[in-house]
């Protein structure tokens, strides 16, 4: 049978069915993990639940307080701020000495001493994470599917998909359903953090939360950045939900995010954080584009990886900016800042593609250390060594070429494009993400005579070629801008997508209008 990026059966692809759905019974510890949680229930006992600091890190916090909660109110569900770090080190000093049981999610496999403190102290500990483990930790009960010899099947869950199995055996044992009420953070989860979008069960989880938004607070926040919860695609979620409720805690805003988390039903302070959010994703959009335009001009491009170093940015930042960096480059790059003492440097790592940076940098002797995933994480160096790992990464890379080819699946004329074609191609690729990315496509037959600035940063450039159809290219700088060519026929490369703008006066109507969103152009005259 002929494939389609490796896909033999498209249908099955395209509509898991939920005979992809692993039993978590899998899960290597989850009996004992579940029988541990549903004891401090039954005891009446104090229950503390850490949660990591990015949207699968608060899905997960939340869904585990929300399901355990409505057994024992002696719970507790705590965060910190993003600029203090990853890892129950930075929680460890909040625990209060009564509690009787610490569950860690999202995060932690690797916190042996922190667990073996708790543990001195008479708390028991519990994890539910689903990243790369680096050392045994017996002073805590695991549930994460990176274990050598755990059975589940699905290696690319993400922290919050786990904890809702988790819920999901509680409910089993306790002969409860309120799990089944947060199934649709489980599954945003799996795309907020990049998870594989060609594992079934990734897959099928993403695509009823599109369908089915539960949280109301999702509702209204989906609503507010103009998105139609009755017709969500990937992007949807992956370029607008997401990003705005992670600029809170990019920017310490950490409280801000949970209460969105926790507001599940509507209530009276609902509106006002969902204004907030928008407010500080805002400020999220200038401090990359700002950041953007001032590294820039300062990068080798002799290098195999970009490195910059710029403390103003800030450490919530720092991932962003690196993402947009390499992007621009088409190689891996670091963006540093200011470490927890002042020899050192630290910041955020991005890979290109699907370059397994972290593996990389945990090699590099300059490197202090490398965390997080693959292609998105955190390192440092001490100050005095941070041309020393320039240097080592490309002595390391220098037979490293970075594909920087532009792909495409298809071809078209600029007349052949319709709404109907559109709307079958976004349907397509409605269920999208790592390993199975939106569709590109070359536009043939484009003339272009005249190009203007829109959006109220003045960074989005708009191409009319009819009534019905536009260009558009997002966050774009001056140079962009001015060297886009008018007066000349060009190809464009991008994705496809139709804009739909309601108007209520003088009489309500829908205009409709065709996108090409480019990311890539040439002239052929």
């Amino acid at each position: 049978m002929a494939k389609i990026n490796g896909i033999e059966d498209i249908d099955a692809f395209l509509n898991p069915l939920s005979n992809v759905v692993h039993s978590p019974y899998l899960l290597k510890n989850i009996d004992l993990l579940a029988q541990r949680i549903i004891k401090a229930i039954r005891n009446g006992e104090k229950i503390f639940i850490f949660g990591d600091c990015d949207w699968d890190g608060l899905a997960a916090g939340t869904m585990m307080y929300k399901c355990i909660s409505k057994y024992n109110d002696k719970v507790t569900l705590e965060f910190v701020e993003r600029s203090a770090g990853h890892g129950t080190e930075y929680i460890i000093d909040q625990v209060p000495e009564d509690i009787d049981l610490y569950i860690a999610v999202d995060s932690s496999s690797n916190d042996v001493e922190e667990m073996k403190l708790l543990s001195e102290k008479g708390i028991d500990c519990l994890i539910i994470d689903h990243h790369e483990i680096t050392h045994a930790n017996p002073y805590a009960t695991i549930v994460n599917p990176q274990q050598s010899d755990c059975k589940y099947p699905n290696k690319n869950a993400s922290g919050g998909l786990l904890v809702w199995k988790v819920c999901s055996v509680l409910d089993d044992i306790m002969n409860t359903y309120y799990s089944i009420k947060y199934v649709d953070m489980a599954g945003f989860s799996v795309a907020a953090d990049m998870m594989s979008m060609t594992e079934p069960e990734n897959r099928f989880f993403f695509k009823n939360s599109l369908k089915n938004v539960q949280h109301e607070g999702f509702k209204q926040l989906f609503t507010a950045l103009g998105k139609d919860i009755n017709n969500l695609y990937a992007n949807d979620f992956v370029y607008g939900l997401s990003p705005a409720v992670t600029a809170a805690t990019r920017d310490d805003k950490i409280i801000l995010a949970k209460d969105f988390m926790m507001c599940d039903e509507n209530g009276p302070n609902l509106k006002g954080i969902v204004k907030q959010l928008v407010e500080v994703n805002e400020k999220r959009k200038n401090v990359q584009r700002e950041a953007l335009q001032r590294l820039k001009p300062t990068v080798d491009t002799r290098n195999k990886c970009v490195i910059c170093y710029d403390p103003t940015i800030g450490k919530g930042y720092n991932g962003l900016v690196a993402q947009d960096l390499s992007k621009h480059f088409n190689r891996p790059a670091i963006v540093l800042g200011n470490g927890k003492s002042d020899d050192i440097y630290a910041g955020s790592f991005r890979g290109y593609d699907e370059f397994p940076m972290m593996s990389l940098l945990s090699t590099c002797k300059n490197a202090l250390y490398a965390a997080g995933h693959e292609g998105a994480g955190g390192t440092a160096t001490n100050k005095n060594n941070l041309g020393n790992l320039q240097e080592e990464l490309n002595q390391i890379l220098a037979n490293t070429s970075f594909d920087d080819t532009q792909y495409y699946d298809l071809e078209f004329n600029i007349n052949e494009l319709n709404e109907k074609l559109i709307l079958h191609i976004c349907n397509f690729y409605r269920v999208s993400g790592r390993n199975f990315k939106d569709g590109k496509f070359l536009i043939k037959g484009i003339f272009v005579d005249d190009r203007i600035l829109r959006g109220k940063n003045k960074d989005t450039l708009e191409v009319k070629i009819n009534e019905n159809l536009k260009l558009m290219k997002f966050k774009i700088d001056e140079e962009y801008y001015n060297n886009f060519p008018v007066f000349s026929e060009i190809e464009v490369l991008g994705n496809l997508n139709m804009n739909y703008w309601k108007f209520y006066k003088p009489r309500f109507r829908i205009e409709k209008t065709m996108q090409v969103l480019i990311d890539d152009y040439r002239i052929i005259n």
